[in-house]
C-alpha cells in the first residue's frame, strides 16, 4: 500500500484550503480522491470517523481492506475498469463501520481533469442500509403473494377441472377447458411478472419465457417457439395486459395451427410504436374468419384479445402470411 500521497493541495476557482476543507468535513457524505495512478490520497472526514482509521491507513487500497470481502472482487474490478476507460461509474458495496458491522453503501465515482489533462478521480458515498433492507423486505413479501395467488388459482383450476369431469355435454367441456387454460395462463403471467421488481418489465425477455411456459402448461412441449424479440419496456399493468393476450394467441396457435412451429416476435418498427406478433404455420384464417367479427378461435377469446388491446391502446391485426399472424401495435 502506497502511502507517500501528497497533502490535498489548493483548491481552485479562488477557494481557499480552509474553506474547502471544512466543507468537505461537513458533507453529509463520504468523499474521496484518487491520483492519476489509481491510488487513493484524500478521505473526508466523514469516512475517517466512519471507519475510525486515518488518513495514511486508507491511502492507496487501504480503504479497500474495509470493503466486504464477499464485494471486494467486484469492487476493485468496477473501479478499475471505470478508470481505465475515463468513465463515471456508480456500484453498491458493503463497507464496515468502526464497530465491526457493515453497511450497505453506493459508491459514485467520476474523472476530473486539471488545464485539460487528467487530474484522478472525485467519489462519494451514501449509505443505502435503509433502503436495501427495505428492498429485501418487499422482495419477501412479494414472494408470499405469489405463492398465495398462485396455491388460490390451482384450488380454481381443480374445481373447473373436476366439474369438467362431471359434465355430460361437449359445449361445456369445451368452455371449462378454455376457463383452465385461461387460469393457467394467468397464473404464468403472475409467475413472469413476480421475477421484475423495478416496476419497469423488458418484453423481450418476459414475452418469450411467458411463451415457453405456455406450451409447457398446454402440453405443447413437441412445438418449435422461435423468438425475434428487440427490447421494449413498459409497466406492469401493460405487461400484464399483454402476457394475457400472448397467452390466448399461444394456445390458439397450438389448438388450430396444425403445423407444430410458433414465431413470436417484438419488434420496435418505428420511433415511439411497437408490435408483438404471434404466427403459426398452418393453414391460416379463411376468408369468412378475416372479415367476421368471430375469426378462428371462439368468439369469448376474440373478445377477450381486443379488450385486453384496448386497454394497452394496441391495434390488432389479423392476416395470413405462410400461416395465422395476429400482430398488436401500441404506442411505446
Amino acid at each position: 500500500m502506497d502511502q507517500s500521497q501528497e497533502p490535498v493541495g489548493e483548491p481552485q476557482d479562488g477557494m481557499g484550503e480552509r474553506e474547502f476543507r471544512e466543507l468537505a468535513d461537513n458533507a453529509p457524505v463520504m468523499i474521496w480522491r484518487s491520483r492519476t495512478d489509481k491510488l487513493c490520497d484524500w478521505f473526508n472526514k466523514p469516512w475517517q470517523e466512519f471507519v475510525d482509521r486515518t488518513p495514511e491507513q486508507l491511502f492507496g487500497y487501504g480503504w479497500a481492506e474495509d470493503v466486504h470481502p464477499d464485494d471486494f472482487e467486484r469492487c476493485v474490478a468496477i473501479y478499475n475498469d471505470a478508470f481505465d476507460a475515463r468513465e463515471a461509474f456508480t456500484m453498491p458495496y458493503r463497507l464496515r463501520r468502526r464497530d465491526g458491522v457493515y453497511r450497505w453503501f453506493l459508491d459514485n465515482g467520476a474523472p476530473f481533469f486539471r488545464n485539460g489533462e487528467f487530474a484522478g478521480y472525485f467519489g462519494s458515498c451514501i449509505d443505502i442500509t435503509e433502503q436495501r433492507d427495505l428492498e429485501e423486505h418487499q422482495r419477501l413479501l412479494l414472494a408470499e403473494l405469489n405463492h398465495r395467488v398462485k396455491n388460490n388459482l390451482q384450488l380454481i383450476i381443480s374445481f373447473l377441472q373436476l366439474s369438467k369431469n362431471r359434465a355430460s355435454g361437449e359445449e361445456a367441456k369445451t368452455l371449462l377447458q378454455g376457463a383452465i387454460s385461461r387460469i393457467h395462463g394467468v397464473g404464468a403471467v403472475q409467475n413472469e411478472l413476480h421475477k421484475y421488481t423495478s416496476g419497469v418489465v423488458d418484453l423481450a425477455e418476459y414475452l418469450p419465457n411467458l411463451a415457453r411456459s405456455v406450451l409447457t402448461i398446454e402440453r405443447g412441449e413437441d412445438h418449435i417457439l422461435t423468438t425475434e424479440a428487440q427490447s421494449v419496456k413498459v409497466s406492469f399493468q401493460t405487461a400484464s395486459n399483454l402476457g394475457l393476450i400472448v397467452n390466448e394467441l399461444v394456445i390458439n396457435a397450438i389448438k388450430h395451427g396444425r403445423v407444430n412451429r410458433i414465431a413470436l416476435t417484438v419488434r420496435r418498427p418505428e420511433p415511439g410504436v411497437a408490435e408483438i406478433c404471434i404466427a403459426d404455420q398452418g393453414p391460416g384464417f379463411s376468408e369468412d374468419e378475416l372479415t367476421s367479427s368471430t375469426p378462428r378461435g371462439s368468439a369469448k377469446g376474440r373478445e377477450l384479445v381486443d379488450a385486453l388491446a384496448h386497454a394497452c391502446n394496441a391495434t390488432v391485426i389479423r392476416r395470413n402470411l405462410n400461416g395465422a399472424q395476429v400482430c398488436l401495435r401500441f404506442p411505446c
